[in-house]
């Protein structure tokens, strides 16, 4: 068995962030939802969670997007000082964008990734299968540049067909697989805010689903806590943890096993709202 931590929407600012100029100060305001800017206190939040992180001795950790506040590139600096400072080895970690860390420019990730990140980005490459003990955990980019108004996601037409490729692969059927991304699989029931809010490809990922019962997904994006299923009377093969913006308790752990994935502690499990319809 593996044990995999899950953490996610971190909004890191960088602590010289009054320097910028006021457009760009405007927009920071306008993405953090009302919350406090408050660079140490966030970056506090995110050091204690890679702490218990690194006292559960976990296999691996994913950190599933939203990783700065904009993806200014000091932004995503102070998140490599703060993954050096907690001795996670950056084996053991992987991380994918949200909508937050492109706002500024689309590749600031991949930026980031052949910059301050560079030591994590083996473990970090988008639509690559990485074959860990007891389970396969692919990184997912739902990340493009759009306006502030919105924070939906995408994932690239070359990067679709990769991860159709991985999850049917016959070679990676025996053990469980996680897609590890920022935005939710399912469909909004109003089309105005899957188009502002929700990820444009979720009828792909739905069918890989429907055609790949090992498949798991890992996401942020919704602050919240849940499990919830891909289909109607099957167990939860969807997860998310809370923010480590807004939660004292934002780490969640899982074990995969032969036998799939599940949380070491189920809540908000909604198996009557799958995210997905039979096809």
């Amino acid at each position: 068995m593996a044990t995999i931590a899950q953490l996610t929407d971190l909004h890191l600012v960088e602590s010289n962030y009054a320097q910028r100029r006021l457009e760009s100060r405007a927009r920071l305001q306008y993405l953090s939802f009302g919350r406090p800017l408050a660079p140490e206190g966030r970056r506090r939040r995110v050091a204690r969670a890679l702490r218990e992180v690194r006292m559960r001795n976990v296999d691996h950790l994913l950190i599933t997007g939203d990783l700065t506040e904009d993806g200014h590139q000091e932004q995503f600096e102070v998140l490599a000082e703060l993954l050096a400072e907690s001795r996670i080895p950056p084996e053991r970690v992987t991380l994918v964008p949200g909508n937050h860390d492109a706002y500024i420019e689309g590749d600031g990730f991949g930026q980031a990734l052949r910059g301050p990140l560079r030591a994590y980005a083996a473990t970090s490459s988008i639509a690559t299968a990485l074959r860990f003990r007891d389970v396969t955990i692919v990184p997912v980019s739902t990340a493009f540049q759009q306006s502030p108004l919105r924070s939906a996601g995408a994932i690239a037409s070359d990067e679709l067909a990769s991860l159709a490729a991985i999850a049917t692969d016959p070679a990676l059927a025996g053990s469980p697989m996680v897609f590890a991304q920022h935005h939710p699989p399912g469909a909004a029931f109003i089309p105005l805010l899957q188009w502002l809010d929700g990820l444009a490809e979720h009828s792909v990922l739905s069918d890989l689903f429907r055609r790949c019962p090992q498949l798991h997904v890992m996401h942020g994006h919704t602050h919240k806590c849940s499990d919830k299923s891909a289909y109607k009377g099957e167990a939860a093969r969807v997860f998310c943890a809370p923010a480590v913006v807004d939660s004292a308790s934002p780490l969640r752990l899982y074990e995969a096993s032969a036998a799939g994935v599940r949380p070491l502690e189920a809540r908000a499990i909604t198996s009557h709202e799958p995210i997905a319809q039979p096809g």
